[in-house]
């Protein structure tokens, strides 16, 4: 968050909407933001409690919706688009596609993350090289695992879950430059990011 918060040189008033998120990891950064929370569920979208809200200034609404058909917001209608590990969650290249589209009509400015499938620990799981699995083991354990989790309202299925290589992160947003964070020199994440600075 500090590396977003730095690359997007973000001014207090920006507004901010962010895609499939929650206001935990807005907390990591003291900037005094006007946030748009988007989730599929009222569960997920009202799982904030007051005592929870960071002390920095924020604004927040929180809406229903879904991450592929942003037609509720006119084109560039934030000032940034945030999206956190969703856009492995979303399902078929269709629905990928339509994201990505979506993204860059709503946001002079976006950052889209996910995580690296090249990273030991997969970000998900927490099982070492997930990906690399054969294809069987891999469903067999994403089934149990899914089972497990059926009730957490933040769960999205690992039998879902797909990863995206950086070179189709690249084609999906052309103008973005990208940010690699790293752990002990491995790619955790990648996130593509792209600038337009407010008039």
């Amino acid at each position: 968050m500090r590396e977003f918060a730095r690359r997007m040189s973000a001014r207090p008033g920006t507004r901010v909407l962010d895609v499939g998120g929650n206001i935990e990891i807005w907390s990591l950064i003291d900037h005094p933001f006007r946030v748009t929370l988007l989730n599929t569920s009222v569960l997920q979208a009202d799982s904030a409690r007051p005592w929870r809200l960071p002390a920095c200034g924020t604004t927040w609404e929180f809406v229903e919706g879904d991450a592929c058909d942003l037609q509720r917001f006119a084109d560039r209608s934030f000032d940034i688009v945030f999206s956190n590990s969703v856009i492995e969650h979303l399902g078929d290249d269709e629905r990928v596609e339509r994201f990505a589209r979506e993204v860059r009509r709503v946001g002079r400015s976006y950052w889209v993350q996910t995580p690296s499938y090249l990273f030991p620990i997969e970000a998900h799981t927490g099982w070492p090289f997930l990906w690399f699995y054969p294809r069987g083991l891999r469903e067999s354990i994403a089934r149990r695992l899914d089972a497990r989790r059926a009730n957490d309202p933040w769960f999205c299925p690992i039998a879902q879950t797909r990863y995206l290589t950086l070179q189709r992160m690249r084609q999906l947003f052309p103008e973005a430059a990208t940010y690699t964070e790293r752990v002990a020199g491995w790619p955790k994440s990648w996130s593509m990011y792209h600038v337009k600075p407010r008039p």
